[in-house]
């Protein structure tokens, strides 16, 4: 299969434009006739018509490169052959350096880098002959050539110099834009994707919180209204029977305003009108009627909101539920401690349990949850036989929060 070649696209000579060019190049012509007509001894009448041949000669190459797109290769035959006529018309009048110089611009801009210093070096060299009057000139001896060639030479090589650093920095410029560009791109992508983690997060972590709220409130409830259910239909005083009934409307009504509560995602009802407190008396009161269990509150302390009580609220429920519903305790009591932090403690007799062996259950693992979205900690302490502790510690004043 044959290589495929790209050639370069179409385009305009490279130069400054017709106007500049055209304009320069009809001041070296004037120039050449008034040092002609002048009796400048470097220039003769006699080549004045020559010279007026090449000028024509060398517009006709400025029109043909600006006129129509061309290629690369075609802009550079047009400027050897301009070079050229150039070095003819200065042989015959130095006045034509003038023009020339618009040569360094345009071999400057050439894309390969060696036509570009071949350009630069041979308009240097046409140009020196300019600067010594050309051969009809006392100065035209090699020596006095071979120095202004040598300072036209140097001034190409520091241009040429300076054109590669531009280079450089123009590519070291380009390399930079890129990688902002590419680092800009990664870091859109990474803001997105934190955003996406971050909306996860959320959405786990309030589902988390609901089904906390659930199973530590409606959940509760509903376990004791099965209860209280079961003992009255095994009732035979009727008296007896209406209390336990009268219990579980209690207890349903509690769950119902409990439900409400979770969808508003409000604080417990409990809490809304009175504080922690009067709301663990209140809590422990309907659990002793539910359960027929004892228990007593003790508050310890100056009472004093903490901005996390309906946290502590909740452990205080969970732990009693359990009490009432595993341990098969005859009494359950609660310590409040206000000092550095609020400290809640919930104590049974029942058969306790070997913390080792049970590490989880959803119970324990709500609690904890909970307890850690408030910036507090939770402890179980618990052996066969010996009873069940689970404390609770979130720190003091809503400065904390």
């Amino acid at each position: 299969m044959d290589p495929v070649t790209h050639e370069a696209p179409p385009t305009r000579m490279r130069t400054l434009g017709l106007p500049v060019t055209l304009g320069l190049l009809g001041a070296s012509l004037v120039a050449a006739v008034v040092m002609a007509y002048a009796g400048v001894p470097i220039v003769s009448t006699a080549d004045l018509p020559l010279l007026g041949v090449l000028t024509a000669a060398m517009a006709a190459v400025r029109w043909a490169g600006a006129r129509t797109a061309i290629s690369e290769r075609a802009v550079t035959a047009l400027f050897w052959l301009n070079l050229v006529l150039a070095a003819a018309a200065i042989w015959l009048s130095p006045a034509f350096g003038l023009y020339l110089f618009v040569g360094y611009y345009e071999s400057g801009r050439f894309t390969a880098r060696s036509t570009r210093v071949a350009g630069i070096v041979a308009t240097a060299l046409v140009i020196a002959l300019a600067q010594v009057g050309g051969p009809r000139s006392l100065l035209f001896t090699p020596l006095v050539y071979a120095a202004f060639a040598a300072v036209n030479l140097a001034v190409t090589l520091l241009m040429l110099g300076l054109d590669r650093q531009r280079e450089r920095l123009f590519v070291t410029l380009a390399r930079t834009n890129d990688d902002l560009r590419a680092e800009q791109e990664r870091s859109a992508a990474l803001r997105d994707q934190l955003v996406a983690q971050a909306r996860e997060a959320g959405i786990a972590e309030e589902r988390s919180r609901v089904s906390r709220e659930i199973h530590d409130t409606v959940a509760q409830d509903l376990v004791a209204i099965i209860a209280q259910l079961d003992a009255a239909s095994d009732e035979t005083d009727a008296s007896a029977r209406d209390r336990r009934l009268a219990t579980v409307s209690t207890t349903a009504r509690a769950a119902l305003a409990e439900a409400r509560r979770a969808v508003r995602a409000l604080a417990s009802p409990r809490l809304d009108a009175a504080d922690l407190p009067l709301a663990l008396d209140d809590l422990l009161g309907s659990w002793r009627t539910a359960s027929g269990l004892d228990g007593e509150l003790r508050v310890t302390g100056v009472a004093a909101a903490s901005g996390r009580d309906d946290a502590l609220l909740r452990i205080v429920q969970e732990a009693l539920a359990n009490a009432a519903r595993h341990a098969r305790a005859s009494r359950a009591d609660v310590a409040l401690t206000y000092g550095d932090g609020v400290r809640v403690e919930v104590a049974d007799d029942g058969v306790g349990f070997d913390t080792d062996a049970v590490t989880r259950g959803f119970g324990l693992i709500g609690m904890r949850d909970r307890m850690a979205s408030v910036g507090g900690w939770l402890e179980v302490a618990s052996a066969p036989g010996e009873g069940t502790r689970v404390i609770a510690w979130v720190p003091g004043g809503r400065e904390h929060a």
